[in-house]
């Protein structure tokens, strides 16, 4: 009799472990995931370096904005452009906005004016991951051979010309 109850409490103490464990491999159920993404958008201005005065958006500008091209390479690794980037008004100032792409998390555009030399600007996107979700956050910008900026959503690239 003693062994029958060995072996009923061996077995109940293997059902508890089994069923704990299933317990842990079952999928979190998540809240439905929100329909509308947030782009991401880089925010430059392109200034003389000597006397500050921005090239499209100072009173009388040097350049129109027609003369500016962000060129990139597409998901098909050819080079587009988007001819001129978006522009935005803000009560400090105008500046353009470039949206970056989630393709990628290490994108790179090329910013040409007129006759001026191409800047080249690269943004890097970090993800974050969760069981439920996957958030992406511009938090880079280098342009050119400059030291990487970290870069917040309110941020304004300056490219000194």
């Amino acid at each position: 009799m003693k062994k029958i109850s060995q072996c009923i409490a061996g077995l109940l103490l293997l059902w508890i472990v089994v069923s704990c464990s299933k317990n842990k491999n079952q999928t979190k159920i998540c809240p439905p995931a929100p329909v509308a993404l947030i782009l991401q958008v880089v925010r430059f201005q392109i200034v003389d370096k000597t006397s500050g005065q921005d090239f499209f958006f100072s009173p009388n500008p040097p350049y129109a904005l027609t003369d500016i091209k962000i060129v990139f390479r597409n998901s098909a690794g050819k080079l587009d452009s988007v001819p001129p980037p978006l522009k935005e008004a803000v009560p400090a100032g105008s500046h353009f906005v470039y949206p970056v792409p989630y393709t990628r998390t290490l994108d790179t555009c090329y910013i040409k004016i007129k006759n001026l030399k191409t800047d080249t600007m690269i943004s890097t996107v970090a993800a974050t991951k969760t069981e439920c979700s996957t958030t992406y956050v511009l938090n880079k910008v280098q342009v050119n051979n400059n030291a990487p900026v970290a870069y917040t959503s309110g941020n304004v690239i300056l490219i000194k010309k």
